[in-house]
């Protein structure tokens, strides 16, 4: 293993793993870990994906509530 990466053991229903292996022999993926890696990484963009919205969805709500104060005050 290259030192670039760390090896995290898993443990899956078998159900999964079949699925993974039909992926593997239809050829999507080389083999699970790069299955296995390609999940990780939809997992943390969505993950931050949805961080984000979260935090411009409050600074668009923050910025509304100051513009209606100002409004109200003038």
């Amino acid at each position: 293993m290259s030192s670039d990466r760390k090896s995290v053991p898993v443990s899956m229903p078998p159900e999964l793993v079949k699925e993974l292996d039909e992926l593997v022999e239809e050829g999507m993926f080389s083999s699970r870990s790069e299955a296995l890696r390609y999940g990780a990484r939809l997992v943390v963009r969505e993950e931050r994906h949805a961080r984000l919205h979260d935090f411009t969805a409050e600074q668009a709500g923050d910025d509304i509530r100051e513009r209606l104060e100002r409004k109200r005050v003038s």
